[in-house]
């Protein structure tokens, strides 16, 4: 092991159920494989594994994690200054539109799924001086923006249909790991909502 990086040596032996445990479990935690090379979340190199080599080579990949070709495509093409304000007070990488599941279609409006180590001993409480579990690199904290709990009538979010989408929605994002921070527009871009994401940053 490099970096994270899990290379497999051909004069390993291992029993083919260990191999297949350890594998399972790699890629239960966000490790990316190519080539016989497992990459561990937040490695650089996993966007660049990914990314399709023109259009008349796309391969479309759909894990709802952050090797997913639309997540890399939403994360390349959308920025706005709720990602710019992670990143200048947090050093986080924002992920628009993130998709989160192969399930069902559906995305978060952010998510920061990983982080890198090294930023996140950088990321402090307001109340502590340190973090705790500094070596995790695994996030998954998601950011959604709740637009339209004013709308008038029985329509998008506030209709039965849409209440119900976002039930399921919610308590799928909840068995699979994932920590929830539902703000309005204009919450969205304050240190309240800072505040919130270090502290799911402590509960990681």
């Amino acid at each position: 092991m490099q970096g994270g990086v899990i290379k497999s040596p051909a004069n390993l032996i291992m029993k083919p159920a260990q191999a297949k445990a350890i594998y399972q479990d790699c890629k239960k935690r966000g490790y990316v494989e190519k080539d016989n090379v497992l990459y561990p979340p937040g490695h650089p190199e996993i966007p660049a594994l990914a990314k399709p080599e023109g259009r008349s080579g796309t391969k479309h990949v759909k894990t709802g994690w952050v090797d997913d070709t639309r997540n890399i495509a939403n994360k390349e093409k959308q920025k706005d200054i709720f990602i710019t304000l992670v990143k200048q007070l947090l050093g986080l990488e924002v992920w628009p539109e993130f998709y989160f599941s192969t399930e069902r279609g559906y995305r978060f409006d952010y998510a920061i799924p990983v982080c890198k180590e090294n930023l996140l001993t950088g990321v402090k409480s307001s109340n502590s001086t340190t973090l705790i579990n500094p070596n995790s690199v695994q996030l998954k904290i998601a950011i959604e923006v709740e637009g339209g709990i004013w709308a008038k009538g029985n329509s998008g979010h506030s209709s039965g249909t849409g209440i119900k989408r976002d039930m399921d929605k919610s308590s799928l994002a909840n068995v699979n790991g994932w920590t929830l921070i539902r703000r309005v527009p204009d919450e969205l871009c304050t240190m309240e909502t800072i505040e919130l994401i270090k502290k799911a940053i402590s509960l990681a």
